[in-house]
């Protein structure tokens, strides 16, 4: 089974540089084009296995398929991703490092990683700095899960990957109202109004639409609400961010486009979470029938 998933991220790593290679030039590729077009490719694939892990989905080849093909259709960027330029690559590194971290959040909380404090800061403040649709949610995200845990919170593993968070987040949105990207309304009408603009371009997202669908159509009887809390109380973290990025839509600090991404983001691994649990009940647990 270890060979046909490794063959499986092998062939998404091969089809999305063929795929890269193809679509973004109209002209002959040079070596600097190449490179672009390999790391492009590893870091969507990389992506794919974060994922999976943080999902849970990466035992079945089937599953790794299914993750990678949603990701490539309901990618909130996947049109600046085909660009294949340096700015797509920062963009998809940074969110290379949204799943590892929040995977990462409770499994080494009570390790002691000291040798690589000084990383994880850096990374924390690069990935917050360099990726302005999903730096205020997963800093709040962080920020709420470390308020509950403040009692042990400086005795985790975690603590300077929050901090760094908070140092890129500030950053940002530094950077945010110096360049006037900030859409912070003024008054209640422009909330009002900014709100409104916000789910009109929400409504036009297929991920947001799936996202919202699935969790109704879960609430309304009894085994959709325990599955619903039950994925609550498993990726918390993650949860908590989907909520927190709702919440930056009516005032959207870095802009109304980013927090949108944000988003769309976010309801992208909720989605992927729901499909998990659906097939664990109706077709893995039948099929083992």
């Amino acid at each position: 089974m270890k060979k046909k998933i490794t063959a499986t991220y092998l062939g998404i790593l091969g089809v999305m540089m063929f795929l890269l290679a193809v679509l973004p030039f109209q002209h002959a590729i040079t070596p600097t084009d190449r490179l672009l077009v390999f790391v492009s490719a590893l870091l969507f694939t990389l992506l794919v296995w974060l994922s999976t892990k943080l999902i849970g989905t990466g035992q079945k080849v089937e599953s790794v398929v299914f993750t990678a093909l949603f990701i490539l259709f309901f990618y909130p960027d996947i049109t600046n991703f085909l660009s294949c330029d340096l700015e797509a690559v920062i963009s998809l590194s940074s969110q290379c490092i949204v799943p590892f971290f929040i995977g990462q959040y409770n499994r080494v909380s009570q390790r002691n990683f000291q040798r690589i404090y000084v990383l994880m800061l850096l990374m924390g403040i690069f990935c917050s700095y360099t990726h302005d649709g999903i730096t205020i949610p997963l800093c709040a995200g962080f920020l709420w899960l470390s308020f509950l845990n403040r009692d042990r919170f400086f005795r985790t593993a975690c603590w300077p990957m929050v901090i760094g968070f908070v140092i890129g987040t500030g950053l940002s949105i530094w950077k945010a109202h110096r360049t006037g990207v900030s859409s912070v309304p003024s008054n209640l009408a422009g909330t009002i109004s900014q709100t409104s603009t916000a789910l009109q371009i929400l409504w036009n997202a297929k991920v947001f639409l799936l996202s919202v669908g699935l969790t109704a159509w879960l609430s309304v009887s009894r085994w959709g609400r325990q599955m619903l809390l039950a994925n609550f109380r498993e990726h918390t973290l993650l949860a908590c961010c989907a909520m927190f990025s709702y919440c930056t839509l009516p005032f959207a600090p870095l802009g109304l486009e980013n927090a949108v991404a944000g988003v769309c983001f976010f309801c992208m691994f909720w989605v992927l979470i729901l499909v998990k649990s659906l097939t664990d009940k109706f077709y893995y647990r039948r099929k083992q029938l």
